[in-house]
């Protein structure tokens, strides 16, 4: 079984910055003695480069099966218009991996809303075996202690991050973000000041891409890229606008 990530695509420019973010976040990390499973660019273990994205939809499919799942995502992207994005502010996660939030718009929403509708039935039912921080997935749906909401989610989608309700209320779950590095001591928190302004993280997303997903939210195997077909009414808002797919990082071998 493979886990595969669908997920929207940075522009080039936007795939540099977030490189240079990561670069800038695991010096920090390792600086203060709490080095990072990752960095942006660089290969993880034998795999290829560890590629920044915003995960949209992850399921478990068999390998037989992704071609399936590459052409689902590929007809789907032809159907949509090009997405402006808008860095809004930087957190971390429940594990203390630092990221960069996208402003929330309804896009967002209707293009989870438009992969999970094409790309969810070929799940099967099936669930993957762990999230991205290593928690197995049975063993969530199973825990009372667990977010009523969320193990609902994996239940009924197999994937916990999803806007059921955009009303900031609890089935409020998709928050588009591009995740940076990822602390080997889950309780650290590398300090966020002094990076650049989240709002110049702003740019069109020219498409999806189909990752098999590694260790710790990574995707370093591409199985396919879905460039969208629609240019959005009224033209770019702004920002980067190359739409060239990135197939991998050019950053140099290195890091953690």
């Amino acid at each position: 079984m493979e886990t595969v990530d669908i997920v929207a695509v940075l522009p080039p420019e936007l795939n540099r910055a977030a490189i240079d973010l990561s670069g800038m976040l695991t010096a920090r990390m390792r600086e203060q003695g709490h080095p990072s499973w990752f960095r942006l660019g660089d290969p993880l273990d034998t795999g290829g480069p560890c590629e920044p994205h915003v995960s949209l939809f992850m399921l478990a499919v068999d390998r037989a099966e992704i071609p399936e799942v590459v052409a689902a995502t590929q007809c789907l992207a032809a159907e949509l218009p090009l997405l402006a994005a808008q860095g809004e502010y930087y957190r971390h996660n429940p594990v203390g991996a630092p990221e960069l939030y996208f402003r929330k718009s309804r896009e967002w929403i209707d293009l989870q809303r438009a992969v999970v509708a094409r790309v969810e039935p070929l799940r099967r039912g099936r669930l993957r075996e762990t999230d991205p921080a290593g928690e197995r997935i049975t063993g969530l749906i199973a825990d009372p202690g667990q977010d009523r909401v969320r193990r609902d989610q994996l239940t009924r989608y197999g994937y916990d991050e999803i806007t059921d309700v955009w009303d900031g209320g609890a089935a409020d779950r998709f928050n588009p973000h591009v995740t940076l590095a990822w602390p080997i001591d889950p309780d650290f928190r590398v300090d966020l000041a002094e990076l650049p302004p989240a709002a110049e993280f702003a740019g069109v997303l020219p498409g999806l891409a189909v990752y098999g997903m590694s260790p710790h939210g990574t995707c370093t195997a591409l199985f396919g890229t879905a460039p969208f077909g629609v240019s959005p009414i009224g033209g770019s808002s702004g920002g980067n606008t190359t739409g060239r797919l990135n197939s991998h990082s050019s950053r140099a071998s290195g890091g953690e």
